[in-house]
């Protein structure tokens, strides 16, 4: 059996892999001797690990041995015996014969053993190789890990060695692990070589080591940093014997550390030099860092201040901020808060800071870095502003009170303006000149409420308190109807009237049919007044489009003054005219077309002009109505309906001529009225007897039409009685509060017959 076959054994199953349990290991020198002394084959199996198998009980039989015993012709052996080192077994020497040969006699026995003692010493020098080796390699992963290369002086020999890593720093040819200390001196910078020279001398005579930063000429042209380390070597006597030393390249290290500063120094005169304070937080509330700008934003020098940065909170804000840090903490993210703040000299400041935790290489939260800005001025202003802005909320209620008390107050008797010059036209008997004079009250009673209304719905306007409606309408109806407005007009100017509408035109359509009436008479107005001869011209068209909707054009033209580019540019501003001259000439307000424009606009349309001075002008506007094609024709009509209906109505209103003359107005309708001067007569009335409906004005003595109206909802509950707000309060707010009293509906003053007989009539038949 050849045991070399055999020296690579198997570990057990489920141990891994194979493992090398012995190892043959071959010496020229004692294969020599044994081959010229016994003519045998001579090597030695090195234990490194525990045998198995035939070769496993060789091993142990031969370890249990007294020393000298030789084993004899096992498993094909001619002889073998342990190999001991240092009084331990390490091996066993194994001699093998080409061909069968006796036993060995005691004479070879005793060559055998002296050949076992001189494989004792080569494998232990093997050994001792090895561990040379394997010191020289963790010397290596040390140099490769830590970057530091060694070097060792001889001072007896006058010789010098030095590590791989001294010659990478260094720059010298790989392999070369030999120079002198004195030669390398010159790679240094010219100003370090005299200080690297001189302490080589002294340690080389007193043995004191030495610690120098050099500045290093690489190869490659860059200067490098270096720090060198020295230390004296001596023997058991004290006697010198050598020097060993360290290089370090530190010129990375060096760069970041530069680095760092330089970003500190711009950091601390970032923070110093701004306004706002800039301080680092312990979890504890302690401050690590404060800067400067402290004393400008609460009068602490920095030496003044105590350690603990929440002394100097407002003390009933201290759990905010101690609120905000955990925040900051638990969510990583930077964290806001206002708070209070203590002065020095005992004022309490506003301050804002925000707070964003930092974290160390591990994650874990080090300290809260806070940012503080003084916010005292910005609160003060926050006031300011949130007090005047309760300034124009009071003034703008106070606006809206006072053109609520002006249209009253103008409403209550332009209603009997209007109101008994209608009567007056209407009544028979009169000459040709008392019906003049009641035409010319009822035309300029007309043109006071059409500025009235102009104020008060440019007003709505500018507080976007316009509300539109979407109900379905009979376009033409009303075009022709609006056209019939101005047509008493046209005659008496001598102008002729066209109203030329698209056969197309849809007869249905759904919008703010009295929003379009408005801007349309508008134009229509300011046509017949800026004309003196020709015609005035209405043409209504549109077109369906892309989304289902209906785009209407209407188009109001004149043969009048026109009006320049430069003058036609002013127009739909606010209170002004083409020329200031007209204001006097022709009269208006100048709110007109502002409010033609703004009403045009919330309905998304557009609006426009085309005209030049002394030719005449094209009014337009466009707007995008919907469709309806449910709504009978005869339902959009404007008409006085013949009531068909009797009823008992009671009149509320402490103005006498409007009392007479609204129980004249439903005494021509068939209906039976009573009248009542305020609110507290009202809820006698209706305690007192039945009604069908109450007319109710708001603003009266002793009791508002508002709280008689609560009154009444209160007395009457078996029947629902309507009461209607008769009333020149016509703002949307001012309807509301009607509505949020109990009334059921409301009608404008000064009064338009159709409209009230049209409203009466609906209650009265629906009771």
């Amino acid at each position: 059996m050849s045991l070399e076959g055999s020296m690579q054994a198997k570990a057990p199953a489920g141990t891994g892999d194979a493992v090398p349990v012995v190892e043959a290991v071959r010496f020229e020198h004692l294969e020599t001797l044994a081959a010229m002394l016994l003519q045998a084959e001579a090597f030695v199996l090195e234990l490194a690990g525990e045998p198995v198998g035939e070769l496993g009980g060789l091993v142990q039989r031969a370890e249990k041995m007294p020393p000298g015993v030789v084993l004899k012709g096992e498993v094909g052996l001619w002889a073998a015996t342990p190999v001991a080192c240092d009084g331990q077994t390490v091996g066993i020497l194994v001699l093998q014969s080409p061909e069968t040969r006796p036993e060995p006699d005691e004479g070879q026995c005793a060559i055998i053993l002296q050949l076992a003692k001189v494989a004792g010493d080569l494998v232990a020098g093997m050994q001792a190789q090895r561990a040379s080796a394997e010191q020289a390699r963790m010397l290596d992963m040390v140099e490769d890990m830590s970057g530091v290369g060694w070097w060792h002086m001889d001072l007896q020999k006058g010789s010098a060695r030095c590590s791989r890593r001294v010659g990478e720093i260094h720059g010298l040819p790989s392999g070369q692990g030999d120079y002198s200390l004195r030669a390398g001196v010159h790679h240094y910078h010219p100003s370090d070589r005299a200080e690297l020279e001189a302490a080589l001398d002294a340690a080389m005579v007193t043995g004191e080591g030495y610690n120098l930063r050099l500045r290093l000429n690489h190869p490659d042209g860059q200067q490098r940093t270096v720090m060198s380390h020295s230390q004296g070597m001596r023997d058991a006597a004290g006697t010198l014997h050598g020097l060993f030393g360290v290089f370090r390249d530190v010129t990375e290290q060096e760069a970041v550390v530069a680095k760092l500063r330089r970003n500190e120094a711009r950091y601390r005169l970032l923070a110093e030099n701004v306004s706002d304070v800039i301080t680092r937080v312990k979890m504890d509330g302690s401050s690590k860092y404060i800067s400067p700008a402290i004393q400008s934003m609460l009068g602490w020098t920095l030496e003044e201040m105590s350690g603990q940065s929440t002394d100097y909170v407002y003390r009933e804000d201290r759990h905010k901020v101690l609120k905000a840090i955990q925040q900051a903490v638990k969510t990583g993210k930077p964290t806001r808060l206002e708070h209070r703040a203590v002065h020095r000299d005992g004022r309490i400041l506003w301050v804002e800071c925000t707070f964003k935790a930092i974290r160390d290489d591990n994650g874990e939260v080090d300290d809260v870095v806070v940012v503080i800005r003084d916010d005292t001025q910005r609160k003060l202003l926050e006031g300011e502003v949130i007090e005047a802005k309760e300034r124009a909320e009071k003034a703008a209620e106070a606006k809206t009170e006072f053109l609520a008390n002006m249209s009253h107050e103008l409403r209550t008797p332009l209603t009997s303006v209007i109101g008994y010059s209608g009567l007056l036209k209407n009544s028979p008997g009169l000459t040709p000149t008392q019906r003049l004079y009641g035409d010319r009250i009822a035309a300029s009673s007309e043109a006071l409420l059409m500025v009235i209304n102009d104020i008060l719905d440019y007003s709505k306007l500018e507080a976007d308190a316009v509300e539109l409606e979407n109900a379905p309408f009979d376009l033409r109806q009303r075009i022709t109807d609006t056209a019939g407005i101005i047509e008493s007009q046209c005659a008496a100017k001598g102008l002729g009237l066209k109203v030329d509408l698209d056969k197309r035109l849809p007869e249905i359509l759904s919008g703010d049919a009295s929003r379009l009436r408005q801007v349309l008479l508008n134009f229509l107005s300011n046509a017949v007044k800026f004309t003196a001869s020709g015609s005035v011209g209405v043409k209504v068209f549109g077109a369906e489009t892309a989304d289902g909707r209906y785009r209407l054009r209407v188009e109001v033209s004149d043969t009048g003054i026109g009006l320049s580019q430069e003058k036609g540019e002013l127009i739909f501003g606010r209170f002004t005219q083409a020329d200031a001259s007209t204001t006097r000439v022709y009269g208006g307000t100048g709110l007109g077309l502002a409010i033609s424009r703004r009403l045009i606009e919330l309905m998304d349309g557009q609006i426009g002009y085309e005209s030049e001075a002394g030719e005449g002008a094209t009014f337009w506007f466009e707007v995008p109505l919907d469709f309806d094609f449910a709504l009978p024709v005869s339902v959009a009509v404007d008409t006085v309906p013949d009531m068909g209906v009797q009823g008992r109505i009671l009149m509320v209103d402490d103005a006498e001529a409007n009392r007479e003359l609204v129980k004249i107005i439903l005494g021509t309708l068939g209906l039976e009225v009573e009248t009542a001067c305020n609110g507290v007569e009202a809820v006698a009335a209706v305690r007192r007897r039945d009604f069908d409906l109450v007319l109710m004005d708001v603003h009266m003595p002793q009791m508002d039409g508002l709280a008689a109206t609560r009154e009444i909802r209160q007395q009457v509950r078996e029947k629902h009685l309507p009461i209607l707000a008769l009333t020149a309060n016509v703002g949307g707010d001012q309807v509301q509060k009607c509505l949020d009293a109990g009334m059921d509906g409301h009608l404008p003053k000064p009064i338009q017959v159709a409209d009230l007989a049209q409203t009466l009539k609906k209650w009265l038949q629906a009771e």
